[in-house]
Parts: structure tokens; sequence; C-alpha cells
């Protein structure tokens, strides 16, 4: 029996992941920064769910500037549904 080819999943144009990790980066370092200086550290669960949001949107961010790392649809959708608990958490803690 010859191998069977599988299909390829589809792959996700570089502009997108970089927009969005970038954008997800900037939004945890600022909700980072300003929870920061309204709450300074009383509020300690909402802050780790920001800098959780800022590191990792950061590190996928440089993951996907990489060339030999092409980024799966289904992947990108995954680590996007992380990032957007991530941010209904914070959302939810801070009241």
């Amino acid at each position: 029996m010859v191998g069977k080819s599988e299909p390829l999943e589809p792959m996700v144009t570089r502009i997108w992941p970089i927009l969005t990790y970038g954008s997800y980066s900037a939004a945890g370092l600022g909700i980072l920064i300003v929870g920061v200086r309204r709450h300074g550290f009383s509020r300690l669960f909402a802050l780790a769910t920001a800098a959780a949001m800022f590191i990792l949107a950061a590190v996928w961010l440089v993951t996907a500037l990489r060339p030999s790392s092409p980024l799966t649809s289904r992947r990108y959708t995954i680590q996007n549904f992380i990032l957007l608990g991530l941010l209904f958490a914070h959302n939810h803690l801070s009241f």
C-alpha cells in the first residue's frame, strides 16, 4: 500500500498574526501599566491575566515573525481564543 498523502492544513497570511498578536501585546502591556498605576499590586489576579496576555502575545508575535515557522489556520484560531479568554477573564476580574 502506497502511503496516503495527508491533506495540508490551510496556512494563514503572515500579516494577520502580526497585527493580532501585536494588538494583544500592546493591550496587555497597556492594561498592566494602567492597572499598576491605578490599583498598585492589590489586584494580583487581574495583573496576572494582563501579564499572561502580554507575554503570550509577545512570544507568539516573535514566532509569527520567523519565516521558518508557517502558522496554520487551526493553531492561529486556538491562540486567538486563548488570548480572547484572557482578555475576558481580565474584564471579569477588574470589577
